[in-house]
């Protein structure tokens, strides 16, 4: 039987769903790709954290362990607990408000990106959101948040001022940087990590400005790969860092937009596409902030479409980003987080096979210019973030789900070479030799101690990733 379609508000007849149920599975599997290969023993479909409450004491009752779910987006389902108790935050605290006296907004875990946009739109405020609509915010902020204009700003997650988040003994507590400082400190860039459920954000807010963007598209090949990449990212790197965000894909040229399968076509071509965005008063101003691209003469001769700055709004951009490739599909994500020290040219020439080498028609890679030093003080998100590359391998044939697995990891393995690390999102539980450390040593350490401060009793067990992660990146082999 085929996934269920993916919508952000399911419904479901009971609160509790059991294996076996027949609404279990459609639960299990809410997610824009297959869901893994895990079954929790109960769904709870929280709506008060009352209901969180109780779920936690399930949790303690029957001796197992729990996750959490904002919204399923993460490609390889890492919230799937084999038999445990996962925790649906779907409908709890749905929506989203403004305070206008003190500039902030507040919010429930399974907001999503597109309904905080809407809200911030209609108070005229800006909030660095992220680039996909249908991701929810606590999976977002969680993980750190690479949001608009990240270059300025730093992590979403450094605008959240509170959070409201029920322990692993049912006890409620607000946390922000006076009070339980150390749980505030290890919620924002933990991820799947964390040892709580987050219930409500409090977040402060900005005025708003005018987005504008630009493409520039080009054809790109293993002949001029080098030369190509080279001028994109250094015309980045020329860019200036305020109110710009400047985001990169490499996708297969659709010529058929009714083609079906995983195959690609033979003589498929690839285009680097250039989403350039800035937030500015005028339009003179946002052509000076990305002026850097202007100069193509050396580039020409592989340009496809060069845009002229225009202006926008978050809805038009988000919408050009819709939740993807849908029911039955799979995909599996590859990341690494560029070694700032790495120089470009060895960084281009060790991310080339991943970069080019797309196995499937649907298969695509992102790259973001993130120029970020996260303070580890701060936030237990504390890798250094230069450039982030990603390669979604998408497939709809389960048989061949091994092979090309495969293939990508060979080229991610390589790819490591280059990486001070990798996105928290990113981590794969299910075939964890691919992962490498999200967090610093130093900041893991103390992460494990809050952890054990607060859940002495591991019902959240996805820290665990984290360490063996940590492992791998150390070539240190062991159980966790």
């Amino acid at each position: 039987m085929a996934p269920p379609e993916y919508i952000t508000n399911p419904e479901y007849s009971s609160k509790i769903l059991v294996r076996g149920d027949p609404e279990y599975e459609r639960c299990r599997e809410m997610n824009p790709s297959a869901a893994g290969p895990r079954y929790p023993r109960e769904i709870h479909l929280v709506e008060s954290v009352a209901d969180v409450k109780n779920a936690l004491n399930r949790v303690t009752e029957l001796g197992t362990t729990v996750s959490i779910r904002s919204s399923g987006h993460a490609a390889q389902s890492p919230y799937l607990v084999q038999d445990g108790i996962l925790i649906d935050t779907n409908k709890l605290n749905r929506h989203v408000d403004y305070d206008e006296e003190m500039a902030q907004i507040s919010f429930g875990p399974s907001c999503r990106i597109g309904e905080v946009s809407q809200k911030l739109s209609e108070v005229g405020r800006f909030f660095p959101i992220g680039h996909a609509p249908t991701v929810a915010m606590a999976g977002y902020l969680l993980a750190g948040g690479q949001g608009f204009f990240m270059r300025r700003y730093g992590a979403a997650v450094s605008f959240v001022t509170r959070m409201e988040i029920v322990l692993p003994n049912g006890d409620v507590v607000l946390a922000d940087r006076n009070n339980h400082s150390d749980l505030f400190w290890a919620a924002r860039g933990s991820g799947l990590g964390f040892f709580g459920v987050v219930t409500r954000f409090w977040a402060r807010t900005m005025p708003a400005s005018t987005p504008w963007q630009r493409i520039v598209q080009f054809e790109i090949n293993s002949d001029n790969y080098e030369k190509l990449m080279t001028w994109a990212i250094e015309r980045g790197r020329e860019t200036p860092k305020q109110d710009t965000d400047l985001n990169m894909t490499i996708t297969y040229a659709q010529a058929d937009p009714t083609a079906t399968g995983d195959e690609v076509p033979p003589g498929a071509k690839l285009h680097l596409t250039l989403l350039l965005l800035c937030y500015a008063e005028t339009e003179e101003e946002a052509k000076g902030m990305l002026s850097a691209y202007d100069q193509v003469d050396e580039v020409r001769d592989f340009l496809l479409d060069k845009q002229s700055v225009q202006k926008g709004t978050f809805e038009e951009i988000l919408a050009a980003a819709e939740a993807g490739p849908g029911p039955g599909t799979r995909v599996h994500n590859n990341s690494i987080l560029s070694d700032p020290g790495c120089s470009l040219p060895r960084l281009l020439e060790t991310m080339k096979p991943a970069l080019l080498e797309l196995p499937t028609r649907q298969s695509n890679v992102y790259i973001y210019h993130c120029d970020q030093r996260p303070d580890e003080n701060e936030m237990v998100m504390s890798l250094p973030q230069d450039l982030y590359f990603m390669t979604a391998t998408i497939w709809t044939d389960p048989e061949r789900e091994s092979d090309l697995r495969q293939h990508m990891r060979d080229r991610y393995t390589r790819a490591l070479s280059v990486a001070i690390g990798m996105f928290v999102v990113d981590l794969d539980p299910n075939w964890e030799d691919v992962n490498t450390r999200v967090i610093t040593d130093t900041a893991l350490q103390r992460f494990l101690q809050v952890r054990e401060k607060y859940d002495p009793q591991g019902l959240f067990p996805n820290y665990k990733a984290f360490v063996r992660a940590d492992q791998n990146a150390r070539g240190v082999t062991g159980a966790v």
